[in-house]
């Protein structure tokens, strides 16, 4: 039994794809809203030189500078959310949208300078999206991600 007045959400995941109104003003999931939403994210903690790609079926948004340190609440190091993870810089109730990502997308590439890649879903290992990667060196952070909405 659980004390009066708190409610235990389902795993997040599985409430947030119940629920895209919560995330998605048309209350529709789209790769082009998550594109949005991660380069608004982006921009907001201060990266300068932000691209954005579509390749393979793979939507890909990069940045010439890690974002990640530069938010006050910060991402699990091994994107795995157990939350809903506070994005006060872009308003409140605002959500990371990394946290948005990993909630919608199918397959999920993610990538630093600084760590090995993380890889949720099911990315082979010659798939084309790692050689665009490795192509960019210049990028500090990217995001790839593909299976969204209708095309999951």
């Amino acid at each position: 039994m659980t004390p009066e007045g708190i409610i235990l959400l389902p795993p997040v995941k599985e409430w947030a794809q119940s629920h895209p109104s919560f995330f998605f003003a048309d209350g529709r999931v789209t790769a082009t809203s998550l594109v949005d939403q991660l380069y608004e994210g982006v921009i907001a903690l201060g990266a300068k030189a932000v691209e954005t790609y579509v390749v393979e079926g793979w939507h890909v948004v990069a940045a010439g500078e890690d974002w990640f340190a530069n938010a006050r609440f910060p991402i699990p190091e091994d994107f795995v959310f157990q939350g809903l993870t506070p994005f006060p810089e872009l308003g409140q109730s605002c959500v990371r949208p990394e946290a948005v990502v990993a909630m919608f997308a199918r397959d999920i590439i993610v990538t630093s300078t600084s760590a090995e890649p993380i890889v949720y879903g099911v990315v082979s290992p010659d798939d084309p999206i790692h050689t665009v990667l490795a192509g960019k060196p210049s990028w500090r952070r990217v995001i790839a991600f593909r299976g969204v909405g209708a095309e999951a």
